[in-house]
């Protein structure tokens, strides 16, 4: 039986085709759910010059646990230094070296000659190489390229450290029998490629994609990229993952995706994709007709960012002038499809604002409630790579937990507000927790997402502890 890894691409198609078409959450959970799946990789777009770029990367890297977290980097170095910085922290971090390898595609769109390309290709990917211990390199518009000339590029990455090799139908226009032949003519020409894993990434312009990727596999592909962004032409997850998993027993093909969570979570995707596009501002609030009715401030679409800094000041927050430059681009991101409330800008801050290393990091819990037993609960906590853990009862399993946590903490912190609410639909909703905690006179909010909501409620907790903790640590 062939294993077969699965690579996602749909953040990165969102982030280039359609800039703001998702918000910082809907990008935050559309991840949580494809690690729900168990996707292999998850792939994003190049880290920009945008501070809202590099924390998005860095909520992801300390979010994921299974999936391996894949970012594209430019070929130079101070993007590949500006990814990294983001992405250390990572459990399975990967850098993406992309560099075009067709004429077209490195004369006319990237104003770069074969040279040029080739020496890039090494270098870069050497460079990467030592910083990560996971580097792909992704030869743009492969099956158009000269193939001496490509063979020079793969052997180049290959040499400089490369640990997967992508190679790309970017036309979409290869027939089945005819990207098999081209796979098998480019193991022939490379035979270094039979120590690294390759990788497939093919348009769909034919409606033959998911043909394509299987005869790719008979000839040698090992990892195939697939999209659950709409519309975005590149194999789409939920046809491929159902070829695979009606006939992948028959053609022996296996990959590691949990399929009985296949149909939900693809609903799942394909709903926070709609939330997104197509719907204009004024059908987005009237959707929500509870922001008003709840109290909820509404900020006007033509708020800048000096009348945002006193609206975030009446709501009791305190912000650096990057944090402010942070969560007023995503505010901007937000307000051009929905009308934005206090709640909204609150979730921005507990995001965004003060992000720090964590200091406290929950590995496990365990509730035990019941209308007859007091509340318990156990706590399993990493502290700074080390692990504590507590036993509380309390008024409720929050209660309890959050009385464990402190334990731990070894402090008690004032809990000024606690809010939840869930984030998607049906019996496994995602419940998203919102804590606001008082601290030496400030407030400090953490945000936690998850299908539990005692769990996304303390992970909320540890959020907004982490902040307290690491400013006092500053300061010392």
């Amino acid at each position: 039986m062939t294993n077969i890894k699965i690579a996602d691409i749909s953040l990165r198609e969102s982030e280039r085709e359609h800039a703001a078409r998702l918000s910082f959450k809907e990008k935050l959970e559309t991840a949580k759910l494809l690690e729900k799946l168990q996707i292999d990789a998850i792939e994003t777009g190049v880290v920009g010059d945008s501070p809202a770029d590099a924390v998005f990367i860095r909520t992801l890297a300390s979010t994921l646990e299974y999936s391996t977290l894949s970012v594209d980097v430019e070929p130079d170095r101070q993007s590949v230094d500006r990814t990294w910085e983001a992405l250390l922290k990572a459990k399975n971090p990967r850098l993406n070296v992309i560099i075009p390898t067709s004429a077209v595609q490195m004369e006319y769109k990237h104003q770069m000659n074969a040279d040029t390309v080739l020496n890039l290709a090494g270098e870069i990917t050497a460079y990467c190489a030592g910083l990560c211990p996971d580097v792909e390199f992704t030869a743009v518009d492969s099956v158009r390229s000269e193939p001496g000339f490509l063979a020079e590029v793969l052997r180049a990455a290959v040499k400089a450290g490369a640990s997967t090799i992508t190679l790309c139908d970017s036309a979409g226009e290869m027939l089945p029998d005819e990207l098999s032949e081209f796979i098998s003519s480019v193991y022939a020409s490379v035979p270094e490629l039979r120590g690294v894993r390759l990788s497939l990434h093919c348009r769909d312009n034919l409606g033959l994609a998911s043909a394509a990727a299987l005869a790719a596999i008979g000839s040698g592909v090992r990892q195939i990229k697939v999209s659950s962004e709409p519309d975005s032409g590149t194999l789409s997850l939920e046809q491929f993952l159902n070829v695979i998993k009606i006939r992948g027993e028959a053609l022996g093909i296996a990959c590691n995706i949990n399929f009985t969570a296949l149909q939900r979570t693809c609903s799942q995707l394909a709903a926070l994709a709609g939330v997104g596009v197509g719907v204009g501002a004024a059908d987005r609030a009237s959707a929500d007709p509870a922001d008003d009715k709840d109290g909820e401030t509404v900020l006007p679409d033509d708020t800048d960012i000096d009348a945002l800094r006193d609206f975030i000041a009446s709501l009791g927050y305190e912000l650096n002038d990057d944090d402010l430059e942070s969560v007023y681009a995503q505010y901007k991101d937000i307000a051009r499809n929905k009308k934005v409330v206090s709640r909204d800008i609150e979730a921005l801050i507990a995001e965004i604002a003060g992000q720090a290393a964590p200091i406290y990091h929950l590995r496990s819990y365990v509730i035990n409630s019941g209308s007859q037993i007091t509340t318990t609960a156990f706590v399993e906590i990493d502290k700074d790579g080390a692990v504590s853990t507590a036993l509380s009862t309390g008024d409720g399993p929050i209660d309890a937990a959050f009385r464990a946590a402190e334990q731990v903490f070894g402090a008690h912190y004032e809990l000024e507000e606690f809010r939840i609410q869930a984030v998607t639909g049906g019996r496994e909703a995602t419940g998203d927790a919102l804590i606001k905690l008082r601290h030496g006179g400030k407030l400090y909010s953490g945000r936690g997402v998850s299908t539990d909501i005692v769990g996304a409620s303390i992970r909320a907790y540890l959020s907004a502890v982490n902040k307290i903790v690491y400013e006092e640590r500053e300061r010392q």
